[in-house]
């Protein structure tokens, strides 16, 4: 009845914030009190799960995060004329989808209705198992990459923490180097680092806080400025430019540039980073006592290069289907839309995860280094650092400055 959306002694105009049928507020407050019932929904053979599947949705979470442009349940179903699917005359009927998406997605075809839109994931094994094969494998995935790399680090950081401690207290014999600097990363390989990691934090960010609203910081920063959900997107959008960009002069600078060359070459990936990493794991573990002696780039360093190309091409190809969904549902159905969202969530993830145990780990928290490995910012390294992280490219331009002076000679 009337009463059962409207209220009885409190009813309020629909633009009233504070009004239960308001934009923000009738999905979650008039909707779901039905919908969300188990009671109804045995009586009615309707699905109780129905808000929470559009409370998951891009839909649902940019509503709780402050947009007030996105669809609510109102903007598909209706209002007073909510009918069920199978009527001709419902919004949501096969043959009007078009027509009822095409008020916010314009240009909307036939395709909007060949797949079902309230999906959960988590509930996805029979009703699409495509989307539920993707989040599982992604999830064991993750457990296992970042379970190997924390793993991997508290190893090597007992090794290093243990030696530091032996060495300050003059129980081991520290070595004295030349006060040399080595070039690490050129001017141009320091634009290119920063760029990459600045956007890859605001993207961290701005994707986050659309799937996870109700978080502190995401609620702090709404609260310092109302519109900052509207402009999430904006930012987002810009940061993935910013990084395609930088990827792309990246392409170029290790193809058309002699460095450039030089550095694709030296972080191809060898069978020798395999002994490389066997290697280390025994000097960490305790079973031998000889550290092993590493090139410009370790196996550390390969394995993160490789692996953020993967996933810059991998979050770069979901992130146009989902930025011009429209187009894409064309060709792929909404079934695509969600697979590509499936995937770049995850692997977002990954890469979030990965940078935070791995990469952070390497160039701040390593006992060598901390409190930061400052190559990024000035470019070049103590001549103790090469000896210590990268001794057999030490050893090579030695070589080569020594065959330099004998041909002056």
């Amino acid at each position: 009845a009337c009463t059962d959306c409207h209220g009885e002694h409190d009813i309020l105009n629909p633009k009233n914030p504070k009004s239960s049928v308001s934009f923000k507020n009738v999905s979650s407050q008039i909707c779901s009190k039905c919908h969300s019932s188990v009671k109804l929904s045995q009586k009615y053979g309707v699905l109780s799960n129905r808000f929470k599947t559009y409370e998951d949705s891009y839909h649902g979470l940019a509503l709780r995060g402050g947009s007030v442009i996105v669809a609510n349940c109102t903007s598909c179903h209706g209002t007073h004329n909510i009918k069920p699917a199978s009527d001709p005359t419902s919004t949501i009927n096969k043959k009007n989808l078009p027509k009822t998406c095409g008020k916010c997605h314009k240009g909307a075809t036939q395709n909007f209705s060949k797949s079902k839109v309230h999906i959960s994931i988590s509930s996805s094994e029979k009703t699409d198992p495509i989307l539920y094969w993707i989040a599982t494998s992604y999830i064991i995935l993750i457990i296992v990459v970042i379970g190997g790399m924390f793993l991997h680090n508290i190893f090597d950081f007992y090794k290093k923490s243990k030696i530091k401690k032996l060495k300050q207290r003059g129980l081991l014999k520290t070595e004295v180097y030349p006060h040399n600097l080595y070039l690490r990363m050129t001017v141009n390989e320091r634009i290119q680092h920063f760029i990459l990691a600045f956007s890859f934090i605001i993207l961290i960010v701005t994707g986050f806080m659309l799937k996870f609203p109700d978080v502190w910081w995401a609620k702090g920063m709404r609260d310092i400025y109302e519109q900052a959900f509207t402009y999430r997107g904006l930012f987002h959008r810009i940061a993935a430019v910013a990084m395609v960009l930088v990827s792309l002069y990246h392409v170029y600078y290790i193809i058309f540039t002699q460095r450039g060359k030089q550095l694709f070459k030296d972080l191809l990936p060898k069978l020798n980073d395999f002994k490389d990493a066997m290697a280390v794991a025994k000097y960490n573990l305790g079973i031998s006592n000889v550290k092993p002696k590493l090139d410009r780039f370790c196996y550390v360093e390969k394995a993160e290069y490789w692996a953020l190309i993967w996933g810059t091409i991998l979050m770069t190809l979901t992130g146009c289907i989902l930025w011009f969904n429209t187009t894409f549902i064309d060709l792929f159905t909404t079934q695509g839309i969600d697979i590509a969202g499936t995937i770049h969530y995850y692997e977002a993830w990954l890469a979030f995860l990965a940078i935070l145990v791995w990469h952070l780990y390497f160039v701040i928290f390593n006992p060598d280094i901390y409190p930061l490995n400052l190559a990024c910012v000035k470019g070049t390294i103590s001549e103790e650092e090469m000896a210590e992280d990268h001794y057999l490219e030490l050893e090579k331009i030695k070589r080569g400055k020594n065959i330099d002076k004998e041909k002056e000679k």
